[in-house]
């Protein structure tokens, strides 16, 4: 589990990734982070942004991450654009940092993950300041949508989570489950798949 999980990944996610690992690699492969899962922040109260993370230009209301991810974060075309298949999501009401959705593809494995980081309101600065180096290891800093984001993932050969700050306090993780020896950047299309869902949300504010 990467260094940036606050908490261990409930039994939905372990069977997530079990079902990956038994179709695309002989070895075990540590679990991904939920989309939502962030280091531990401390008993400290702190006000949102800090520890290096970027200030949210224009932020969105905190009312648009209120609904479910299942039915508020991806259209049923965008979630055929990112899978190649329609799918219907499926809540994960293991993940206690917000609400979080699932979509698959059984045919190729392929997964999608949003969640909602609603519960600590810690938004981007949940996982600053940055790990030191790591050989293998992906920290990057980006923009999705106008928003800053940082893609991070210890295996980027099959899976990557994008977190985007949408506000300084609020923030929305994507996960893209692959497999092993995909051909595809992972992480660039996670960041294509957070664009979709930071799209659809500003739409709902109007934006």
């Amino acid at each position: 589990m990467t260094r940036l999980a606050r908490s261990a990944a409930g039994p939905s996610t372990v069977l997530l990734i079990a079902t990956v690992v038994a179709g695309c690699s002989p070895a075990p492969v540590s679990p991904p982070p939920s989309p939502t899962t962030t280091r531990t922040i401390g008993l400290a109260t702190r006000v949102p942004p800090y520890a290096g993370a970027p200030a949210v230009r224009d932020p969105l209301p905190f009312t648009v991450l209120s609904g479910h991810p299942c039915a508020t974060a991806l259209t049923p075309a965008q979630v055929k654009q990112i899978l190649g298949i329609e799918a219907t999501g499926k809540p994960d009401r293991n993940e206690p940092a917000g609400p979080t959705c699932l979509w698959e593809n059984p045919v190729t494995a392929r997964m999608v993950r949003v969640g909602y980081a609603t519960t600590h309101r810690q938004g981007l600065s949940a996982i600053y300041p940055a790990p030191g180096p790591d050989e293998g290891r992906v920290w990057r800093e980006l923009m999705v949508g106008g928003y800053p984001a940082v893609a991070t993932a210890e295996d980027p050969e099959w899976y990557c989570t994008v977190m985007v700050g949408l506000a300084d306090d609020a923030a929305v993780g994507v996960a893209l489950i692959g497999r092993v020896g995909d051909t595809r950047d992972v992480c660039a299309a996670t960041g294509q798949s957070a664009d979709l869902v930071v799209t659809t949300l500003r739409k709902q504010v109007g934006r």
